[in-house]
C-alpha cells in the first residue's frame, strides 16, 4: 500500500512539474490568455481565467499544433532532467532528439516566427521535415544559425505530365519534383553543401 501510495505522489508531482514546465513554452510562443491544463489521464486542455474561474476554451488549430509541441518539449525536457539526476555511469540516456514534419503547415506568420524560434531550444536534436513554402521567410531566418546538416528530398515522378518543382538553396538550384523515365515512383535524398565562411 506504502509503494503504491509513494508511486502516486511521484506520478502526481511528475504531472505537475510537467503542466508548468508545458505551461512556460506555451506561454512563450502563444499570444493568447489561455493557460494549458493536463488532467489526471494526461488529456491537454487551455483553459481561460478572465473571470476567476477556469473556463475551458476552444483551440483553434495553430493553438492546437502549439499546444502539442509544448507538450512534446515539456516532456523530453522533464525526462532529460529525471535521466541526468539519476543516471548511474555509462552512456549518457538524456539526449532525446525530435523529429519534426511540417510543424508550420497551419501557423500564420507570427506563431511560425515563435515556433521556428523555439524549437531548436527544445532538443539536442532536431530533425524538421518542410515543404519550400514553410521553409521561406521567418522559420528560414529563424533557424537558418541552428542548422548542421541540410537535405532536400527530391520526389520522381513517373506521370509523364509531371509538373516539375525546384527550390534555390546558398545560390545553387536543387529540383524538388523530377519526371523519371521508369515506371516507378521514388525519392531521393540529396545532400546540400553549405557554403563555406571565407
Amino acid at each position: 500500500d506504502r509503494i503504491i501510495e509513494v508511486r502516486k505522489r511521484l506520478e502526481t508531482q511528475f504531472r505537475y512539474s510537467l503542466e508548468k514546465r508545458v505551461q512556460e513554452i506555451f506561454k512563450s510562443i502563444s499570444f493568447t490568455p489561455y493557460t494549458p491544463k493536463i488532467s489526471s489521464d494526461y488529456q491537454l486542455s487551455l483553459v481561460e481565467n478572465l473571470t476567476g474561474t477556469a473556463v475551458p476554451v476552444a483551440a483553434s488549430t495553430g493553438e492546437n499544433q502549439i499546444l502539442s509541441l509544448s507538450f512534446i518539449g515539456a516532456t523530453i525536457d522533464r525526462v532529460r532532467e529525471w535521466s541526468q539526476k539519476n543516471t548511474l555511469m555509462g552512456l549518457d540516456s538524456s539526449t532525446f532528439p525530435i523529429v519534426m514534419d511540417s510543424p508550420f503547415g497551419s501557423l500564420d506568420e507570427i506563431y511560425r516566427r515563435q515556433v521556428a524560434r523555439s524549437i531548436p531550444r527544445l532538443a539536442n536534436q532536431l530533425v524538421v521535415l518542410v515543404t519550400k513554402t514553410q521553409w521561406r521567410g521567418e522559420v528560414e531566418q529563424e533557424m537558418k544559425p541552428y542548422i548542421g546538416q541540410e537535405y532536400v528530398l527530391v520526389y520522381h515522378s513517373p506521370k509523364p505530365d509531371c509538373e516539375e518543382d525546384a527550390i534555390e538553396l546558398h545560390g545553387t538550384e536543387y529540383p524538388l519534383v523530377k519526371q523519371c523515365s521508369s515506371q516507378f515512383e521514388y525519392t531521393e535524398i540529396v545532400n546540400i553543401d553549405k557554403p563555406r565562411l571565407s
